[in-house]
């Protein structure tokens, strides 16, 4: 048979093309005898095998191997693939990648196969330690969400009762976040005449900003603070913020309102550290409803030592409600990504106040709805007080 220049070149061409694959590019007729091998191919086993057939060359069989996949592809001229391990002469074992088609002659009959070996041995490697490693992370966000909600019951455990009797009702909505951030209240007799409450929120999420929020309640509720009188708001937050250092509390700072009532004079004695406002209601069906915003100008708690905190006092004109709150009641995402605000939450409260009766459910079931969640990104903290 005479071969043209031309076609020389052709094939010549094609072999330059296939040797340069990273691949290992196989060829074998229909006796599936290997007819090419391209440079890759022959790397890997260490000389050419042209001429043997292909399962005794590379598997080192006398027969077929019962999961050919070229014996396949010669049936039906349809592609295969498979992964498969494959010993090498040199004892190493790699994961191969093995991609089979027919070849065809000019008039579509398949007269034998090409069967491409791609090395996924490190590929499979990587995604083994990306399963285990996915696996292990979600085994480690398990326990930390089982953490956490261990950390939210503990908190619970500590919050006051809600007072349905007496010169003085109180009562509360917390509901912590999925991170569980860092706030915390309460409220108690200091002695007959005068009642302290009090609402914190930390810095951050998590147990170390839970327990350092449950730390400053217990010293609040056990008067351990030295040489300060708990009847002056002004003297509790300076000894609270040089008892708590931000540098000595994992950087951790926090803010608090916290008030003490007089039962028989009738005046509130407060003030807060870097928190919103308490908000005042007073007044009644008949008399026009009146908010005041009650707030101090003072440096937040763990900030800076030796800080002076200003104090004020306000007349309570019975009825009236007091809220005081985290900024978690109204930094609440709406379903459009948009910031419910202080300012709306100001609208809602005084649009919805009712004296005569509480209206923290009405204030949750609102903030859920616009969140479109019962849970919220940060934990969701107010306390009433009803004179």
């Amino acid at each position: 048979m005479n071969i043209s220049r031309s076609e020389e070149q052709k094939d010549d061409l094609f072999e330059v093309v296939l040797n340069a694959a990273s691949d290992g590019i196989t060829v074998v007729d229909k006796d599936l005898r290997i007819k090419f091998q391209n440079k890759t191919i022959k790397q890997m086993y260490g000389s050419s095998l042209i001429g043997k057939h292909c399962y005794k060359a590379y598997r080192g069989r006398k027969e077929p191997c019962e999961d050919c996949k070229i014996l396949d592809v010669l049936k039906d001229g349809q592609e295969r693939r498979i992964i498969r391990p494959v010993s090498l002469p040199n004892g190493n074992i790699l994961l191969l990648e093995l991609n089979t088609a027919a070849v065809k002659d000019t008039e579509g009959n398949i007269i034998g196969a090409v069967e491409v070996a791609r090395d996924v041995t490190d590929q499979k490697k990587a995604e083994a330690l990306l399963n285990r490693t996915l696996l292990q992370q979600n085994e480690a966000l398990k326990q930390l969400n089982n953490e956490l909600s261990d950390a939210a019951g503990y908190v619970k455990t500590v919050l006051p009762k809600p007072i349905s009797s007496g010169p003085l009702l109180a009562n509360w909505r917390f509901i912590p976040s999925a991170s569980l951030g860092g706030d915390s209240f309460g409220y108690h007799w200091i002695d007959d005449d005068h009642f302290a409450m009090y609402l914190l929120d930390v810095s951050g999420h998590g147990w170390a900003a839970a327990l350092l929020s449950v730390s400053v309640i217990n010293v609040l509720r056990s008067h351990a603070l030295p040489d300060t009188d708990f009847h002056k708001p002004h003297q509790v937050l300076f000894s609270l913020n040089n008892t708590f250092p931000a540098e000595k509390h994992n950087d951790m700072f926090f803010t608090i309102w916290y008030g003490v009532y007089n039962i028989y004079s009738h005046k509130l004695e407060y003030a807060s550290g870097g928190h919103p406002p308490a908000l005042l209601f007073s007044g009644s069906v008949s008399k026009q409803i009146k908010m005041d915003q009650l707030r101090t100008p003072n440096f937040i708690m763990g900030g800076k030592q030796d800080v002076d905190y200003q104090r004020k006092i306000q007349e309570i004109h019975r009825p009236s409600r007091l809220y005081v709150f985290s900024d978690g009641v109204y930094d609440i995402t709406k379903v459009d990504g948009s910031i419910w605000g202080l300012n709306e939450f100001l609208e809602f409260s005084v649009q919805s106040f009712n004296v005569d009766q509480s209206n923290l459910d009405c204030l949750l079931s609102y903030a859920q709805g616009i969140a479109q969640k019962e849970e919220f990104d940060d934990d969701f903290t107010i306390l009433e007080i009803a004179f």
